[in-house]
């Protein structure tokens, strides 16, 4: 995921247990066809994405170009070479918008309004979905993932930055202050490994052609997890501060999500806590500053 265009592609060779994998640009249209045709996919877990919000406001049309485009060359390398393989559409939570409702967990029946040109596109690529599942009985499965946390995620997503830059001042390689944008927003967070988990249950034991949220039901204010970070640092002198470039255009002020749908369909429970997410993202930053 994120704003790298490469999509890795692997198989197992069942009597050698060796993975043999292959790299492509999923804008290339021929390269994804060839790679399809080469592969003849089981199972195919689409998170290649331009998947940053505030990158999108930056650059409107490469997020499309990405998000939209490339969705499209998979949906048709599948639909011509591999048209029983099941295929996971990884969308986002960002499609509903803001909400009426600020104290009720966002269903999958609830209207969608983007409100930012990432969100957009990923609605774009939703309803896509939806139509090859409707007209050509393509075997789709698509997630509307809320936030997630975790370690190994790039700093360009709230939580793993205010860790990076935990880290960085606990080395002594920033001054202790920790730079923000909006933190008084309500979020939903999840952990990326009970994320993963879900896209699995989700592709093998979902409902072709049903939407389903991946989040954890609980919302929280983006100022309590920086609260909590900083809780868990070395340094009891650290200061917070708001960086203005860090703002968005519009940003919705509350989401969260429902899960019962994920969970009643496929058997999925989360099993990571919020500090234990914090805590590990934390100590990924430590690690490749320190």
């Amino acid at each position: 995921m994120g704003t790298d265009l490469t999509v890795k592609n692997f198989n197992l060779d069942d009597s050698t247990g060796e993975i043999e994998f292959e790299e492509a640009d999923i804008t290339h249209r021929e390269k994804i066809f060839s790679i399809i045709k080469k592969f003849k996919p089981d199972q195919v877990y689409h998170l290649a994405a331009q998947s940053s919000v505030s990158h999108s406001w930056e650059d409107p049309v490469e997020t499309f170009r990405i998000n939209v485009f490339g969705g499209i060359n998979i949906l048709e390398g599948l639909k011509i070479f591999c048209p029983e393989c099941r295929i996971l559409m990884a969308c986002t939570a960002e499609e509903y918008g803001e909400t009426d409702i600020p104290d009720k967990p966002v269903d999958e029946q609830f209207r969608i309004f983007p409100q930012n040109p990432y969100a957009i596109s990923k609605s774009a690529l939703d309803f896509l979905s939806s139509v090859y599942y409707g007209a050509y009985k393509l075997p789709v499965f698509i997630s509307r993932a809320f936030n997630h946390i975790g370690p190994g995620q790039s700093e360009r997503f709230v939580c793993s930055d205010f860790a990076r830059q935990i880290a960085l001042t606990e080395s002594g390689k920033q001054e202790p202050e920790i730079w923000v944008g909006n933190i008084q927003s309500e979020r939903d967070f999840l952990d990326v490994r009970d994320a993963v988990k879900a896209y699995y249950f989700i592709i093998n034991k979902g409902r072709p052609g049903q939407v389903y949220n991946v989040c954890s039901g609980r919302k929280l204010k983006i100022s309590d997890l920086l609260d909590m970070l900083i809780s868990f640092s070395k340094r009891s002198d650290i200061k917070v501060k708001i960086d203005r470039k860090k703002l968005r255009a519009i940003d919705v002020k509350s989401m969260y999500g429902d899960n019962s749908k994920l969970k009643n369909h496929t058997g999925w429970i989360p099993g990571y806590s919020i500090e234990t997410s914090l805590k590990d993202t934390l100590d990924y930053w430590r690690g490749k500053t320190g």
